[in-house]
């Protein structure tokens, strides 16, 4: 077996949220008045967005359960402290193709952002709700099925 260490790093998950929200709230202006106010995330959303991280994070954890050897705890900030990253480390069999370690980073940092997008729009415009859950889904999917992927075994 080998260890393969991933890291999320929660800075970068906190732009795209916001730069996402940003983009929805300012194309849906013109059919409502308030919709780049009330979907666009501010720095004093962050706060309750810390939850939605931890908890994403923790799916991460119970998802990839049977390769996870060590995970860094993800405690909840009342400051949205942007330094936590989260931080795994997989035990994946020795024929696992480390090639894929940035994508399989890729996709479970969008399962985040597509998480955190997901319930933030609980909130803000129910109409994307299920779109970004479906989308979490699919990059978790993808997640799992390269954890399962193997090299060809090479001949002595």
């Amino acid at each position: 077996m080998q260890e393969v260490t991933l890291t999320i790093d929660k800075s970068l998950v906190w732009h795209e949220v916001a730069k996402a929200t940003a983009y929805i709230g300012n194309k849906m202006v013109g059919t409502e008045d308030d919709a780049y106010e009330r979907i666009s995330i501010i720095d004093e959303d962050k706060e309750m967005l810390e939850r939605w991280w931890v908890e994403a994070c923790s799916l991460v954890t119970l998802q990839l359960k049977e390769w996870v050897d060590e995970v860094a705890s993800q405690e909840l900030h009342h400051d949205a402290d942007d330094s936590s990253d989260y931080h795994v480390t997989l035990r994946v069999a020795d024929l696992w193709p480390t090639a894929l370690k940035d994508s399989l980073e890729s996709d479970l940092r969008s399962f985040v952002i597509a998480t955190v997008l997901s319930k933030w729009h609980r909130i803000s415009n129910k109409e994307e709700v299920e779109a970004y859950g479906n989308e979490a889904t699919a990059h978790l999917v993808n997640a799992k099925q390269k954890l399962f992927q193997r090299k060809r075994p090479s001949r002595p």
